[in-house]
Protein backbone atom coordinates (compact mmCIF):
# COMPACT_ATOMS: atom_id res chain seq x y z
CA UNK A 1 0.00 0.00 0.00
CA UNK A 2 3.20 2.41 0.82
CA UNK A 3 4.12 1.71 -2.32
CA UNK A 4 1.04 2.78 -4.17
CA UNK A 5 0.71 5.51 -1.73
CA UNK A 6 4.29 6.82 -3.34
CA UNK A 7 3.46 6.35 -6.36
CA UNK A 8 0.04 8.94 -6.05
CA UNK A 9 2.37 11.17 -4.52
CA UNK A 10 5.06 11.16 -7.52
CA UNK A 11 2.29 11.17 -9.73
CA UNK A 12 0.70 14.22 -8.01
CA UNK A 13 3.80 16.59 -7.89
CA UNK A 14 4.45 15.60 -11.80
CA UNK A 15 0.78 16.72 -12.81
CA UNK A 16 0.45 19.47 -10.30
CA UNK A 17 -3.32 19.01 -9.67
CA UNK A 18 -5.76 16.47 -8.39
CA UNK A 19 -8.05 16.81 -11.16
CA UNK A 20 -5.53 16.05 -14.09
CA UNK A 21 -3.74 13.06 -12.28
CA UNK A 22 -7.02 11.69 -11.16
CA UNK A 23 -7.82 11.98 -15.47
CA UNK A 24 -4.40 10.26 -15.93
CA UNK A 25 -4.32 7.77 -13.97
CA UNK A 26 -8.25 6.33 -13.93
CA UNK A 27 -9.38 6.76 -10.68
CA UNK A 28 -11.32 9.77 -8.66
CA UNK A 29 -9.63 12.67 -7.00
CA UNK A 30 -11.51 11.48 -4.01
CA UNK A 31 -9.39 8.06 -3.87
CA UNK A 32 -6.05 10.42 -4.33
CA UNK A 33 -6.50 12.75 -1.39
CA UNK A 34 -7.51 9.54 0.78
CA UNK A 35 -4.03 8.02 -0.06
CA UNK A 36 -2.68 11.08 0.41
CA UNK A 37 -3.78 11.87 3.43
CA UNK A 38 -2.72 8.37 4.59
CA UNK A 39 0.44 8.75 3.71
CA UNK A 40 0.43 11.61 5.41
CA UNK A 41 -0.21 10.40 8.91
CA UNK A 42 1.97 7.43 8.44
CA UNK A 43 5.05 9.76 7.84
CA UNK A 44 3.37 12.43 10.65
CA UNK A 45 4.56 15.43 8.30
CA UNK A 46 2.99 17.77 6.18
CA UNK A 47 3.79 17.14 2.51
CA UNK A 48 1.42 19.12 0.52
CA UNK A 49 0.37 22.72 1.14
CA UNK A 50 -2.93 23.46 -0.98
CA UNK A 51 -5.75 25.72 -1.23
CA UNK A 52 -8.08 26.14 -4.38
CA UNK A 53 -5.87 27.73 -6.74
CA UNK A 54 -2.42 26.22 -6.09
CA UNK A 55 -0.64 23.54 -4.91
CA UNK A 56 3.18 23.30 -3.32
CA UNK A 57 5.18 21.15 -1.45
CA UNK A 58 6.25 21.39 1.94
CA UNK A 59 10.26 20.95 3.08
CA UNK A 60 9.28 17.12 3.82
CA UNK A 61 6.96 17.13 0.83
CA UNK A 62 9.86 17.72 -1.67
CA UNK A 63 12.50 15.22 0.33
CA UNK A 64 10.00 12.64 -0.30
CA UNK A 65 8.92 13.52 -3.80
CA UNK A 66 12.95 12.87 -4.62
CA UNK A 67 12.76 9.93 -3.67
CA UNK A 68 9.58 8.58 -4.98
CA UNK A 69 10.56 9.83 -8.01
CA UNK A 70 13.33 7.58 -8.42
CA UNK A 71 11.23 4.47 -7.02
CA UNK A 72 8.07 5.24 -9.39
CA UNK A 73 10.85 5.12 -12.15
CA UNK A 74 12.09 1.85 -10.91
CA UNK A 75 8.34 0.53 -11.06
CA UNK A 76 7.67 1.69 -14.07
CA UNK A 77 11.06 0.09 -15.32
CA UNK A 78 10.29 -3.37 -13.31
CA UNK A 79 6.66 -2.89 -14.66
CA UNK A 80 7.60 -2.89 -18.70
CA UNK A 81 9.75 -6.29 -17.79
CA UNK A 82 6.91 -8.11 -16.28
CA UNK A 83 3.81 -6.87 -18.72
CA UNK A 84 4.94 -7.95 -22.09
CA UNK A 85 2.05 -10.12 -22.58
CA UNK A 86 -0.32 -7.04 -21.39
CA UNK A 87 1.14 -5.16 -24.25
CA UNK A 88 0.70 -7.84 -26.69
CA UNK A 89 -2.75 -7.30 -25.65
CA UNK A 90 -3.50 -11.11 -25.13
CA UNK A 91 -5.40 -12.63 -22.85
CA UNK A 92 -8.78 -13.19 -20.70
CA UNK A 93 -10.89 -9.90 -19.86
CA UNK A 94 -13.78 -10.43 -17.68
CA UNK A 95 -17.03 -8.73 -16.60
CA UNK A 96 -20.32 -8.97 -16.06
CA UNK A 97 -23.43 -7.05 -17.53
CA UNK A 98 -27.02 -7.47 -17.46
CA UNK A 99 -28.83 -9.45 -20.54
CA UNK A 100 -30.58 -7.20 -22.27
CA UNK A 101 -27.94 -4.84 -22.55
CA UNK A 102 -25.45 -7.38 -23.80
CA UNK A 103 -27.98 -8.46 -26.35
CA UNK A 104 -28.10 -4.37 -27.99
CA UNK A 105 -25.72 -1.82 -27.22
CA UNK A 106 -22.92 -4.35 -25.79
CA UNK A 107 -22.69 -6.66 -28.63
CA UNK A 108 -20.64 -4.31 -30.67
CA UNK A 109 -18.16 -4.59 -28.17
CA UNK A 110 -17.67 -8.18 -29.23
CA UNK A 111 -17.45 -8.09 -32.74
CA UNK A 112 -15.24 -4.42 -32.41
CA UNK A 113 -12.50 -7.36 -30.26
CA UNK A 114 -13.03 -9.46 -32.90
CA UNK A 115 -11.77 -7.50 -35.40
CA UNK A 116 -9.38 -5.04 -33.61
CA UNK A 117 -7.72 -7.28 -30.37
CA UNK A 118 -8.06 -11.08 -31.88
CA UNK A 119 -5.47 -11.73 -29.03
CA UNK A 120 -8.25 -10.64 -26.31
CA UNK A 121 -10.59 -13.38 -24.97
CA UNK A 122 -14.09 -11.84 -23.47
CA UNK A 123 -15.90 -13.75 -20.69
CA UNK A 124 -19.58 -12.11 -20.24
CA UNK A 125 -21.89 -13.11 -17.80
CA UNK A 126 -24.71 -12.08 -18.38
CA UNK A 127 -27.74 -11.41 -15.48
CA UNK A 128 -28.86 -9.89 -12.22
CA UNK A 129 -26.21 -11.20 -9.92
CA UNK A 130 -24.12 -8.49 -8.25
CA UNK A 131 -20.60 -9.00 -8.07
CA UNK A 132 -17.81 -7.86 -6.03
CA UNK A 133 -15.03 -6.31 -8.41
CA UNK A 134 -12.57 -6.91 -5.47
CA UNK A 135 -13.03 -10.37 -4.50
CA UNK A 136 -14.30 -11.98 -7.24
CA UNK A 137 -12.12 -12.47 -11.20
CA UNK A 138 -14.00 -9.28 -12.85
CA UNK A 139 -12.23 -6.64 -14.51
CA UNK A 140 -15.41 -4.41 -14.69
CA UNK A 141 -19.15 -4.38 -14.67
CA UNK A 142 -21.60 -2.81 -16.85
CA UNK A 143 -25.04 -2.00 -14.03
CA UNK A 144 -28.28 -0.17 -14.09
CA UNK A 145 -28.29 1.89 -10.93
CA UNK A 146 -28.90 5.34 -9.80
CA UNK A 147 -26.73 4.96 -6.91
CA UNK A 148 -23.38 3.29 -7.89
CA UNK A 149 -20.86 2.00 -5.62
CA UNK A 150 -18.32 4.85 -3.82
CA UNK A 151 -15.03 2.46 -4.00
CA UNK A 152 -15.60 2.01 -7.84
CA UNK A 153 -14.67 4.40 -10.67
CA UNK A 154 -18.51 5.09 -12.26
CA UNK A 155 -18.29 6.32 -16.02
CA UNK A 156 -22.20 7.26 -16.69
CA UNK A 157 -22.75 5.45 -19.99
CA UNK A 158 -25.95 6.44 -20.59
CA UNK A 159 -30.05 6.73 -19.04
CA UNK A 160 -32.33 3.89 -19.35
CA UNK A 161 -35.95 5.13 -19.74
CA UNK A 162 -38.99 2.52 -18.93
CA UNK A 163 -41.65 2.51 -21.15
CA UNK A 164 -45.34 0.71 -20.08
CA UNK A 165 -46.17 -1.39 -23.34
CA UNK A 166 -48.47 -3.99 -24.15
CA UNK A 167 -49.49 -5.87 -27.58
CA UNK A 168 -51.79 -4.90 -30.17
CA UNK A 169 -54.12 -7.65 -29.28
CA UNK A 170 -54.21 -7.25 -25.54
CA UNK A 171 -54.71 -3.91 -25.86
CA UNK A 172 -57.88 -4.87 -28.36
CA UNK A 173 -58.85 -7.60 -26.01
CA UNK A 174 -59.05 -5.73 -22.84
CA UNK A 175 -58.38 -2.15 -23.22
CA UNK A 176 -56.14 -0.49 -21.59
CA UNK A 177 -55.40 1.77 -18.47
CA UNK A 178 -55.99 5.69 -18.34
CA UNK A 179 -54.07 6.41 -15.17
CA UNK A 180 -51.19 4.43 -13.45
CA UNK A 181 -53.80 3.46 -10.46
CA UNK A 182 -55.84 1.18 -12.86
CA UNK A 183 -53.02 -0.45 -13.83
CA UNK A 184 -54.21 -3.63 -11.40
CA UNK A 185 -57.00 -3.61 -12.99
CA UNK A 186 -54.77 -5.47 -15.36
CA UNK A 187 -53.23 -8.29 -16.20
CA UNK A 188 -49.10 -7.59 -15.15
CA UNK A 189 -46.33 -8.95 -16.30
CA UNK A 190 -43.30 -7.84 -14.02
CA UNK A 191 -39.97 -8.89 -12.39
CA UNK A 192 -40.05 -10.58 -9.18
CA UNK A 193 -37.77 -8.17 -7.53
CA UNK A 194 -39.08 -5.22 -9.12
CA UNK A 195 -42.61 -4.75 -8.49
CA UNK A 196 -42.86 -0.91 -7.82
CA UNK A 197 -43.52 1.08 -10.72
CA UNK A 198 -42.89 4.78 -10.42
CA UNK A 199 -44.59 7.16 -12.79
CA UNK A 200 -44.21 11.54 -12.92
CA UNK A 201 -46.93 13.86 -14.63
CA UNK A 202 -46.75 17.39 -14.53
CA UNK A 203 -44.13 17.01 -12.39
CA UNK A 204 -45.83 14.67 -9.43
CA UNK A 205 -44.79 11.29 -8.42
CA UNK A 206 -46.81 8.24 -8.67
CA UNK A 207 -45.93 4.79 -7.69
CA UNK A 208 -48.17 1.52 -7.90
CA UNK A 209 -47.36 -1.34 -6.27
CA UNK A 210 -48.50 -3.97 -8.62
CA UNK A 211 -49.65 -7.38 -8.47
CA UNK A 212 -48.33 -9.22 -11.69
CA UNK A 213 -50.09 -12.12 -12.79
CA UNK A 214 -46.92 -13.74 -14.54
CA UNK A 215 -43.29 -12.60 -12.79
CA UNK A 216 -39.77 -13.34 -14.40
CA UNK A 217 -36.45 -13.06 -13.33
CA UNK A 218 -34.92 -11.39 -16.59
CA UNK A 219 -36.57 -8.43 -19.09
CA UNK A 220 -35.87 -10.69 -22.35
CA UNK A 221 -39.19 -13.57 -20.39
CA UNK A 222 -41.43 -10.02 -19.95
CA UNK A 223 -40.57 -9.24 -23.25
CA UNK A 224 -41.43 -12.33 -24.92
CA UNK A 225 -44.85 -12.62 -22.50
CA UNK A 226 -45.80 -9.14 -23.63
CA UNK A 227 -45.57 -9.72 -27.67
CA UNK A 228 -47.10 -12.80 -26.59
CA UNK A 229 -50.50 -10.70 -25.45
CA UNK A 230 -50.25 -11.59 -22.05
CA UNK A 231 -50.34 -8.46 -20.34
CA UNK A 232 -48.85 -4.91 -19.44
CA UNK A 233 -45.27 -4.83 -18.66
CA UNK A 234 -42.62 -2.30 -17.97
CA UNK A 235 -39.13 -2.52 -20.22
CA UNK A 236 -36.61 -0.65 -20.61
CA UNK A 237 -36.67 1.59 -24.36
CA UNK A 238 -33.34 -0.19 -24.96
CA UNK A 239 -34.57 -3.13 -25.55
CA UNK A 240 -37.66 -2.75 -27.69
CA UNK A 241 -37.25 0.19 -29.64
CA UNK A 242 -37.80 -2.14 -33.02
CA UNK A 243 -41.27 -3.74 -31.14
CA UNK A 244 -42.28 0.02 -30.75
CA UNK A 245 -41.33 1.32 -34.41
CA UNK A 246 -43.04 -2.10 -35.65
CA UNK A 247 -46.14 -1.39 -33.67
CA UNK A 248 -46.06 -5.44 -32.38
CA UNK A 249 -45.35 -3.32 -29.04
CA UNK A 250 -47.81 -0.29 -28.47
CA UNK A 251 -46.83 2.40 -25.35
CA UNK A 252 -49.64 2.93 -22.96
CA UNK A 253 -49.93 5.71 -20.04
CA UNK A 254 -48.09 7.91 -22.59
CA UNK A 255 -49.26 11.02 -20.58
CA UNK A 256 -47.05 9.74 -17.86
CA UNK A 257 -43.60 9.67 -17.79
CA UNK A 258 -41.60 6.30 -16.70
CA UNK A 259 -39.13 5.48 -14.15
CA UNK A 260 -35.92 6.36 -15.77
CA UNK A 261 -32.20 4.86 -14.34
CA UNK A 262 -28.59 5.02 -15.08
CA UNK A 263 -26.55 2.68 -16.66
CA UNK A 264 -22.70 2.88 -15.37
CA UNK A 265 -19.43 1.40 -16.39
CA UNK A 266 -17.58 0.13 -12.99
CA UNK A 267 -14.16 -0.77 -12.16
CA UNK A 268 -11.99 -0.94 -9.47
CA UNK A 269 -9.31 2.07 -8.35
CA UNK A 270 -6.31 0.47 -10.64
CA UNK A 271 -3.24 1.90 -10.57
CA UNK A 272 -1.48 -1.09 -13.01
CA UNK A 273 -4.32 -1.67 -15.01
CA UNK A 274 -3.55 -4.16 -17.91
CA UNK A 275 -3.32 -2.08 -21.14
CA UNK A 276 -5.76 -4.86 -22.89
CA UNK A 277 -8.27 -4.15 -20.00
CA UNK A 278 -8.03 -0.17 -20.94
CA UNK A 279 -8.54 -1.29 -24.79
CA UNK A 280 -11.78 -2.59 -23.69
CA UNK A 281 -12.72 -0.05 -21.55
CA UNK A 282 -12.46 2.06 -24.18
CA UNK A 283 -14.33 0.53 -26.50
CA UNK A 284 -17.67 0.08 -24.38
CA UNK A 285 -17.34 3.54 -24.09
CA UNK A 286 -17.71 4.19 -28.05
CA UNK A 287 -20.27 1.84 -27.93
CA UNK A 288 -22.67 3.82 -25.89
CA UNK A 289 -21.67 7.14 -27.27
CA UNK A 290 -22.36 6.44 -30.74
CA UNK A 291 -25.76 5.62 -29.01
Amino acid sequence: MHLEQLRLFAELVNHGSYTKTADVLGVSKAYISKQIKALESDLKCQLLLRNTRSMRLTSAGATLNERAQKLTSFWQETQQLIQRQEEELEGVVRFTAPTGLMQSALFQLVEVTHKMYPGIELVCETGNETHNLVSEPYDFAIRITNTPPQDMVAVNLMTSNYVCCASPKFIAEHGQPTVPAELNDFSCISLFYWRNWSFMESGKHAEVSVNPKYQFSDNSLLKQASLAGLGITRLPKYLIEEELAAGSLVPILKDYQGESRDVYLLYPQDLNRSERVKRILNVVKQCFAQD
